[in-house]
């Protein structure tokens, strides 16, 4: 068996190591911390995006934030950080527990998705890996739920 990065070891009747990978790389750790940087460096775009965006169809996104807007970079930089994620995670770069332990891309998708619906009219790929992972993260969340749920019962 295996010994996760903390040196315990494995024991799957915890749910922690359930749902934990026992094959946490350095690296994986390594480029979390290097996520998180990137992520925390748009603090104020991350907040704007949940609580301060209005936009909700992409034709009132280009008309309440046109150019080079503030609020636009706002959105490029949210999707964005997103987005790379999503091809870590997508390429297996990434252990997308870890990941999904920290970041949870999901309330940013809900708010950006009739946005970028509008932008796929012109290019049809635009932010697929941001969707990838927050489907990935709710199917996440309901493994790690039905693991509490079941070792409550026990």
């Amino acid at each position: 068996m295996e010994t996760p990065l903390n040196g315990d070891s494995l024991n799957p009747a915890n749910t922690w190591d359930v749902i934990a990978s026992d094959k946490i790389k350095q690296t994986d750790v390594d480029t979390l911390i290097r996520l998180y940087q990137l992520y925390d460096g748009h603090r104020e775009a991350l907040l704007w995006f949940l609580h301060e965006m209005k936009a909700n169809s992409y034709g009132d996104y280009k008309k309440r934030y046109a150019g080079t807007s503030k609020e636009r970079s706002y959105f490029t930089s949210v999707c964005g950080f997103f987005e790379l994620s999503g091809a870590l995670l997508r390429r297996g770069l990434i252990d997308r527990s870890l990941y999904f332990e920290i970041f949870n891309p999901s309330p940013y998708w809900h708010r950006a998705r009739p946005i970028v619906e509008g932008m796929r009219k012109r290019r049809i790929h635009t932010y697929d890996n941001f969707e990838f992972i927050s489907k990935k993260r709710m199917e996440w969340t309901r493994t790690r739920d039905s693991i509490s749920a079941t070792r409550k019962r026990s």
